[in-house]
């Protein structure tokens, strides 16, 4: 889900489980960043769209893993289009 307006670029995760881990990857593999989610009453987390050096990450093709503290996993993809 985005949200693009002027000086808003927000992703929003949604149907999160209580606690997991967002990772975030290049398509060719190249770690971008990690979002800790713990909350007992929203399943959502937004992400600024920005990397481990606080910059805008660039259009292209992502790749993001939801990771429980049980090791439960879900993969998926999202697309950034400027």
């Amino acid at each position: 889900y985005f949200n693009e307006s002027p000086e808003n670029h927000l992703l929003r995760f949604v149907h999160l489980p209580t606690k997991c881990t967002i990772s975030i990857y290049t398509i060719s593999g190249e770690f971008v960043t990690s979002i800790d989610h713990d909350d007992p009453f929203s399943g959502n987390e937004w992400w600024n769209l920005k990397n481990g050096q606080n910059e805008l990450i660039a259009p292209g093709l992502y790749i993001y893993v939801v990771q429980t503290p049980g090791g439960d996993k879900k993969i998926g993809k999202f697309a950034v289009v400027r």
